[in-house]
């Protein structure tokens, strides 16, 4: 005779371990998060998508493992969601994976036609 029970028990636990890796996976990022870009930084300064902005006391940067960076560390640039304080100022970055990159992409500005073109 087989022993079900104890290969069922296996299947399951490895089944609620992956969903669990899975939901990890997920970020959600708050409604007023913004995306972009950065190009260039030399702490507290960030130059996103052709604005420099400086990073709040006890600002935060997160890694693609949602993981934080301490903001002096940080180097080099990256595709990122960003949140601004009521200052203006940087309160949270969270630096985007290939998918998220993928799945946030940039808005895009649509430049008005100039007038007097006689079109």
């Amino acid at each position: 005779m087989y022993k079900v029970a104890p290969v069922c028990a296996i299947v399951l636990i490895v089944g609620l371990l992956l969903c669990a890796l899975e939901a990890q996976a997920a970020r959600n990022f708050p409604q007023d998060a913004r995306r972009g870009t950065i190009t260039e930084h030399q702490y507290p300064l960030y130059r996103i998508n052709k604005s420099n902005l400086r990073i709040a006391p006890g600002g935060r940067i997160y890694d693609q493992h949602n993981r934080i960076i301490m903001p002096a560390s940080f180097y080099g640039a990256a595709e990122i969601m960003y949140k601004l304080d009521l200052n203006g100022d940087l309160s949270i970055i969270w630096i985007l994976t290939r998918e998220e990159a993928l799945r946030y992409k940039k808005p895009v500005t649509i430049q008005p036609l100039e007038s007097g073109t006689g079109r």
